[in-house]
């Protein structure tokens, strides 16, 4: 884990000091989990996957009833369980992060997320679960994610990074931004502002580019 635990203290500090107002009363925060996050975007794809397949179709209830699917007492899982389990699966490195106190989660743009993600889903593209990546790639999911660990320090995907910020891959050199790391170490950078010298756009603040003739962020 290298340093990350060094921060876990230093990272519940942001979510400690938004939860007390100046005169020292609590307020209310909005914050969620990975396991809500999963549980959602679950059931919006079963919500969908039971709408693709009509009346006599498997419902997100019912579940299928292949052979692959049935469970060692004779009962069929349904898709929410295998849902539920695609999702969890995909958010494991973000659910380790969250029990480290190394980010947190946005529960208003959880709710956006997911809405928009319901809206992108297709029959014909629906697949055999929840892409969580696709899911948090979109737009609306901009603010889900709040980083706390510093420029500078051990990193695995650019979610735990302070704003401003991304996570670099030590390995390949490039952004390590999916919800499952590049798999090699890596170290949060800040990114070049406008003006600043760059070597690909990825060094740049969105929605900035790095110019190829000035190399510069533009």
């Amino acid at each position: 884990m290298g340093n990350r635990l060094l921060f876990i203290g230093s990272a519940l500090l942001p979510a400690l000091f938004f939860a007390c107002g100046s005169s020292g009363a609590a307020t209310t925060t909005t914050t969620g989990t990975p396991a809500d996050l999963a549980s959602s975007l679950a059931n919006v794809f079963c919500q969908v996957e039971s709408t693709c397949s009509g009346p006599t179709g498997p419902t997100a209830d019912a579940g299928a009833t292949d052979a692959a699917a049935t469970t060692t007492t004779g009962a069929a899982s349904t898709c929410l369980e295998r849902a539920t389990l695609a999702a969890n699966q995909q958010l494991a490195l973000v659910a380790t992060a969250f029990g480290e106190g190394l980010l947190t989660i946005n529960a208003g743009a959880e709710t956006d997320c997911t809405a928009v993600y319901r809206m992108s889903l297709t029959c014909a593209a629906l697949g055999s679960g929840p892409d969580v990546q696709a899911a948090v790639d979109q737009p609306a999911c901009a603010g889900l994610f709040t980083g706390y660990i510093p420029v500078g320090e051990r990193c695995d995907m650019s979610a735990e990074c302070v704003s401003g910020s991304f996570c670099r891959s030590q390995g390949n050199g490039q952004p390590a931004t999916a919800i499952a790391g590049s798999g090699t170490l890596g170290v949060c950078f800040a990114f070049q502002q406008a003006g600043d010298a760059c070597n690909t756009t990825d060094d740049c603040a969105p929605p900035l580019a790095c110019n190829p003739t000035t190399l510069l962020c533009q």
